[in-house]
């Protein structure tokens, strides 16, 4: 009976020790402005907004800026792109499907058009 105990006891702190080990995977978001169909008023309104959600969900800007340049591929630069990073995809999809990000993406969306790509970052 003691060794079972034992035995069992060694497995889930093995099991809990290979879990916690696991290394983190960040996740980043590009945001690229593909068309700018109102005022640029439109676009720091939505700024404003998003600097107060980001950080509830783990994000954060790591970039934003109107002045791109394109290194390689057809077409011209976009005029506005930003970069977010987070904990890990799970907090994008929270942060990106919360109500009151959706209720700012309006806003965003009101006045240009976006294309927007998490990826998973590589482990810390």
């Amino acid at each position: 009976m003691r060794w079972t105990g034992f035995l069992v006891l060694g497995f889930v702190c093995l099991s809990t020790l290979s879990i916690a080990q696991e290394p983190q995977r960040p996740a980043f978001v590009i945001v690229e402005r593909t068309e700018t169909t109102g005022s640029e008023s439109i676009q720091n309104e939505y700024a404003k907004l998003a600097r107060e959600i980001l950080p509830r969900y783990g994000g954060r800007y790591l970039a934003r800026s109107q002045n791109n340049l394109l290194l390689e591929g057809a077409g011209s630069a976009p005029c506005c792109m930003a970069i977010l990073q987070f904990p890990n995809l799970d907090a994008v999809r929270k942060w990106y499907d919360s109500p009151e990000n959706q209720s700012a993406a309006k806003v965003r969306q009101s006045g240009a058009k976006f294309r927007i790509v998490a990826i998973e970052g590589l482990p810390g």
